[in-house]
């Protein structure tokens, strides 16, 4: 376990790292709480210097007591082996540290570790990022010896300590809701860690963001750390307060495990970020910086960001839905400036929910009266519309009488009491069987966008494949996982160009690993009631919630939403919108939908900056929801402001707006519809003294703000 002193309440300039356990800050005293005079730089310098020298710390290989190549139990990461805790015995291992320069942005330390009685190798490869802050390391356990190795438990890929300071106020706990389906989703709320407290938790049935999500902040008196997880199944953490010393820790929660010879199993991966101060919105841009520069999955180098599309049949015709429907709704958006066309569920074998049909030819899976030659023609169509193409698919779940589960029932996991089950990735073979599927589905149908969609509940079933070897419980979970990274980086090695959509029944799934794959188009099922009773205020409301949550660790994420009017178009564009209303009627808002994307198109480039929610993330209707984007670099940015449905309020001052220098000259335009009210030039202590007013209740206003000289 590796305990990292920050010290709290001192003072603040930059960081000086005077031994492996303690910071030292010095030069501008900080208070308890951060004003503008005392706010940190969002540039993160001082953090990336800090973040560096901690893992080069922490994996490293020292001298102990006299005795060379050995291991200090400064490690960020514990295991028990054959029923002892390694902090007993890595002293005695074998170890070496191995540095490479990966590219002008990252450093990769390798920390190897041998046991030299059992064989077992213990690899700790971490990732130092040298332009943002944070450091990113995943374990691998491998059995060099001839014998099965002791038993293999309780691996925690992250075992850390950090000083929180004596009599000082209790750390506070950051998280946010997971996409369960409910109005709540991914709204953030805090605990406070009592001192003796401990607080433990994890995900549901091996989902890895239902019901907890693998995303916190721990904050402290003059600092915190922000952690993330990323591992697609059962993970547990835990957090606690012994009285000036906090704990965290995290891993698989279901791992018993003796390895065979030459077998290797890989930790769940983990990404931590140490911050100072007292900010806790710093600290998110922090790690959205992060994010966006070393996670979000690219397309020529550059983040992929939610496109602007329309959802087709998915609302309307669904499971009587033809490929003369499909058509309808694609010849319907001519014109409109819609990006991708989307094809969702209903178009199998048999009637969705009801799946498992992912085989070879192609059309044999189909619903041949509905779709007669598959969907070729719907992508055909779609490219010659001068759009792009996303298409559904669920091959993950497998129900009892499918063509899958006859003709591949070794690729198969049906629950003993019966019930869909699951396509076992963690076969070799069954996953090259849907690559190629996948792969022959992109180039028929011309696919720029796969929506993997996923409503297995894994726990049980992986409990079930391991039940008759009591010594590898584990084993099953971890080559499904495994099995699901292989399968997703196979088909982006082969279509470099290929962009994923992680559904997972709504948000399920939302890791450190899925997020550096794919990008959540539908974060949860939440929104699907209000739509289908024509409520677009509620979800409306849900998709601000959604937003101003999620955002604070994924930068790009939607959700549907229908409506044209700027509150309605607005609350569910987040870089892109997945937008599910037909659009085929005459007397649809043909213009007033076109506004909407135009202008959706004009500010997607403000979600690449940073990040501040100005008012409290909360459902309550009465309440207006404003945040602001920022982009430091080029000194510009948006507010948007939204008015609920039962606000007395008509304006809200705009005196919390972050990284506005007072005493410069900005031009600001607003947007109370979409098109532009008269620009006008001000100061930035005027605009932070300015209001957003609206006088629509729901309504929303949209300032677009640039520095133009001092």
């Amino acid at each position: 376990m590796n305990i990292y002193k920050m010290e709290p309440g001192i003072f603040f300039k930059e960081a000086i790292v005077v031994s492996a356990f303690t910071i030292l800050i010095t030069g501008t005293a900080m208070g308890s709480k951060d004003t503008s005079s005392t706010r940190l730089p969002v540039d993160g310098k001082t953090e990336i210097a800090f973040n560096r020298k901690w893992a080069e710390d922490a994996f490293n290989a020292r001298i102990v007591g006299g005795r060379s190549n050995s291991l200090t139990p400064a490690i960020p990461f514990s295991f028990v082996y054959g029923g002892r805790n390694s902090s007993e015995f890595l002293s005695g291992w074998k170890s070496q540290v191995k540095d490479e320069k990966v590219d002008a942005t990252k450093r990769r330390r390798t920390l190897t570790l041998n046991d030299p009685e059992t064989g077992l190798e213990v690899r700790a490869i971490a990732t130092i990022y040298t332009n943002t802050a944070g450091v990113d390391w995943t374990l691998y356990f491998t059995n060099k010896g001839s014998k099965d190795t002791p038993v293999i438990e309780q691996v925690k890929a992250i075992d850390v300590a950090v000083g929180l300071g004596k009599n000082q106020d209790p750390p506070v706990l950051h998280r946010i809701n997971g996409g369960g389906g409910a109005a709540d989703d991914w709204m953030p709320f805090d605990e406070t860690i009592a001192v003796g407290q401990k607080k433990e938790f994890a995900p549901t049935a091996g989902r890895s963001s239902f019901g907890n999500t693998p995303w916190f902040n721990l904050q402290w008196d003059g600092g915190g750390v922000i952690t993330a997880i990323g591992w697609t199944g059962q993970w547990k953490a835990s957090l606690e307060n012994s009285n000036g010393a906090g704990k965290i820790q995290a891993g698989m929660q279901n791992l018993h495990i003796k390895l065979l010879p030459g077998e290797t199993i890989r930790s769940p991966r983990i990404l931590q970020l140490y911050w100072f101060g007292n900010d806790e919105l710093r600290a998110y841009n922090l790690f959205r910086h992060t994010m966006l520069a070393h996670i979000v999955p690219k397309v020529d180098r550059k983040p992929i960001t939610p496109p602007i599309v329309q959802l087709s049949t998915a609302f309307y015709e669904m499971d009587k839905g033809t490929e003369a429907d499909v058509l309808s709704h694609l010849s319907a958006l001519k014109g409109l400036g819609f990006e991708y066309l989307w094809v969702d569920a209903y178009y199998g074998k048999d009637d969705f929910p009801t799946v498992g049909n992912y085989v070879f030819p192609l059309l044999r899976g189909f619903n041949l009266q509905r779709f007669p030659n598959g969907m070729k023609p719907i992508g055909d169509a779609v490219k010659n519309a001068g759009m792009k193409f996303l298409m559904w698919f669920e091959y993950e779940r497998i129900c009892a009488g499918t063509l899958m589960a006859i003709e591949h029932p070794d690729w198969v996991v049906l629950p003993l009491g019966g019930g869909w089950g699951m396509f076992n990735l963690a076969v070799p073979e069954a996953r090259e069987h849907i690559t190629r599927y996948l792969s022959e589905s992109i180039k028929e149908y011309g696919i720029s966008w796969l929506r993997i969609d996923n409503a297995v509940f894994y726990e049980g079933l992986w409990a079930q494949l391991d039940r008759d070897h009591p010594d590898r419980v584990g084993i099953s979970e971890i080559r499904y996982v495994e099995g699901h990274y292989r399968l997703w980086d196979d088909l982006l090695k082969e279509f470099p160009s290929l962009a994923i959509d992680n559904c997972a029944a709504g948000g399920h799934r939302v890791d450190l690993e899925t997020c550096s794959r794919s990008i959540p188009l539908w974060r949860t099922d939440g929104t699907i009631g209000p739509l289908m009773n024509k409520d677009f205020n509620q979800a409306a409301l849900q998709n601000q919630v959604m937003t101003a949550g999620l955002s604070r660790y994924v930068p790009f994420s939607a959700s549907g939403q229908m409506g044209t009017t700027p509150y309605l178009f607005r609350s569910g564009f987040n870089g892109g919108i997945s937008f599910c209303e037909d659009v085929r009627p005459g007397e649809y808002p043909r213009d007033l939908l076109k506004s909407a994307i135009i202008e959706g198109k004009r500010i997607r480039k403000y979600y690449f900056g940073n990040f501040y929610p100005l008012t409290q993330v909360t459902l309550d209707p009465s309440a207006w929801c404003v945040t602001q984007y920022h982009r430091t670099k080029e000194n510009d940015g948006m507010i948007m402001a939204f008015r609920r449905p039962k606000s007395q309020l008509n304006e809200f001052t705009l005196n919390r707006l972050r990284e506005i220098e007072p005493n410069a000259q900005y031009k600001v335009t607003r947007y109370q519809s979409y098109e532009p009210l008269p620009t006008k030039t001000m100061t930035g202590e005027e605009l932070v003294r300015s209001k957003a007013e609206i006088n629509d209740c729901p309504g929303s206003v949209l300032i677009e703000y640039k520095k133009v000289g001092k």
